[in-house]
């Protein structure tokens, strides 16, 4: 029985504590792209599966667009593919310095902490424009080419990438800049 009244009240804290952690989230207005793109993705998806399951006739834009929404919120890391959403996420990521990282390792490194950051966001910004630069190039490669049901080029989509990367690039310089000239640690 005390174990049973253990158990019911370390899930009680621990209840009360992710109510807490849920309760500091706030959506603010750099939080408004991801839900709008989340939002068309379900509204496709949904219409999707009603045309395809229900009325037995499937239109054909929505897998495309589907595919390519599905890209955009995918790929919130930031892995080999250069998405709009996921560079969207470590926009906000990088502005509340939020991006997961092994934490044990700041403390282990005591005074070299910042010079390591600051070397990681030089790197990082670096990674962003040659990807950036990579995507300008695919840009103009691709000006002709229109998506398989769409009726828009590719380059939209890849253009939209490059805003959120050189979005990315401007808040990174920002920070390296207050790094080195303001003393930021």
């Amino acid at each position: 029985m005390a174990e049973q009244d253990t158990i019911e009240r370390l899930l009680a804290e621990q209840e009360a504590l992710e109510d807490k952690q849920a309760s500091k989230v706030v959506i603010g207005l750099k939080d408004v792209p991801v839900l709008i793109i989340f939002w068309i993705l379900f509204a496709t998806v949904l219409a999707q599966f009603f045309t395809r399951y229900v009325l037995n006739d499937s239109l054909s834009w929505t897998e495309e667009l589907a595919r390519y929404l599905l890209v955009l919120l995918v790929l919130l890391v930031l892995l080999v593919l250069l998405v709009l959403l996921g560079f969207v996420g470590a926009i906000r990521c990088q502005i509340t310095d939020s991006h997961i990282r092994l934490e044990f390792i700041d403390k282990y490194l005591g005074r070299y902490t910042g010079a390591v950051k600051l070397f990681a966001l030089v790197l990082t910004t670096g990674f962003f424009m040659v990807s950036a630069w990579s995507l300008w190039v695919l840009i103009e490669r691709t000006t002709y080419q229109k998506m398989v049901s769409l009726p828009f080029p590719k380059y939209y989509f890849y253009s939209l990438v490059m805003v959120a990367l050189l979005l990315i690039i401007v808040v990174q310089l920002r920070q390296i800049y207050a790094r080195i000239f303001k003393g930021k640690k």
